[in-house]
C-alpha cells in the first residue's frame, strides 16, 4: 500500500513500467479468466490453486495493479475504509437457521433467540436484511482533471508524470472511532444479532 511516484522526464523509462504494468494485469486476467471457466465451483479453483501455487492469495493472484499515466494526478488520499454487507434473506431459511442455533444453546441465550424469532416472524419478508461487517481495508481517494475517485488500496498505485501530487498518508487505524452515518441512508430498524450478522427491518 503506497505510491510509486516516477517521473518520466527524469527516468526516461516511464513508457517501459507502464507496457510491464500493461503485460502483468494481462496476465493477471488471462489465469483468472482460465480458473474461473475451467473449475466451476469455489472450492475446485480453492483446490486447484493450492496444488499448483501453493500458499497463493488468490483476490492477490487477480488483482490488477493500478498504473495511472495521463498525467493528471492532482492528490492521493489514503483513508481506512469499513464497510456492511447488506442482503435480503430467505424468511424461512433465516428461521430454520436460528432455531436450529437455540435447539445448541444454553439458557442464557435461548430468550434472546427467541424473541428475534418472533421479530422476524411478524416482520415481512421483504423488509428483512442480513447486515454483516466487512473487513477493514486501505483505500486512496484519487483526485484527477478535477473528478474524485475511491479506489482500494492493498497494493502501491503507480504514478508517471511530472507534475506534483499531494499526498496524504494513512494513519493508524483506530477501531474505536466511530463510523459517519451517511445522510441518505435508509432508516432500519435493529431486530437482533445472530451468528455475527445483524438482523434489521427496513420498512417499505
Amino acid at each position: 500500500m503506497g505510491v510509486l511516484w516516477f517521473s518520466p522526464s527524469r527516468i526516461g523509462v516511464a513508457d517501459e513500467i507502464a507496457a510491464t504494468v500493461e503485460r502483468i494485469n494481462a496476465a493477471k486476467a488471462g489465469i483468472e479468466e482460465f480458473i474461473i471457466s475451467t473449475y466451476p465451483t469455489r472450492q475446485e479453483r480453492f483446490e486447484a490453486l493450492r496444488a499448483d501455487c501453493p500458499g497463493v492469495m488468490t483476490l492477490h493472484l487477480y488483482r490488477q495493479i493500478r498504473c495511472y499515466t495521463n498525467g493528471d494526478i492532482d492528490s492521493i488520499r489514503f483513508t481506512w475504509q469499513r464497510k456492511d454487507s447488506l442482503k435480503k434473506p430467505v424468511k424461512e431459511e433465516l428461521l430454520q437457521r436460528i432455531r436450529e442455533e437455540l435447539e445448541r444453546s444454553g439458557p442464557d441465550y435461548q430468550l434472546p433467540l427467541e424473541q428475534l424469532i418472533q421479530k422476524i416472524a411478524s416482520t415481512p419478508e421483504p423488509y428483512l436484511r442480513e447486515r454483516r461487517e466487512v473487513k477493514v481495508q486501505p483505500v486512496a481517494n484519487v483526485m484527477a482533471a478535477g473528478v474524485l475517485k475511491t479506489v482500494t488500496a492493498p497494493m502501491p498505485l503507480i504514478v508517471l508524470q511530472d507534475k506534483d501530487v499531494q499526498l496524504k498518508l494513512l494513519r493508524n487505524f483506530d477501531a474505536s472511532e466511530q463510523r459517519k452515518t451517511r445522510s441518505d441512508k435508509a432508516a432500519s430498524e435493529i431486530l437482533g444479532t445472530f451468528g455475527g450478522v445483524t438482523i434489521e427491518s427496513f420498512p417499505g
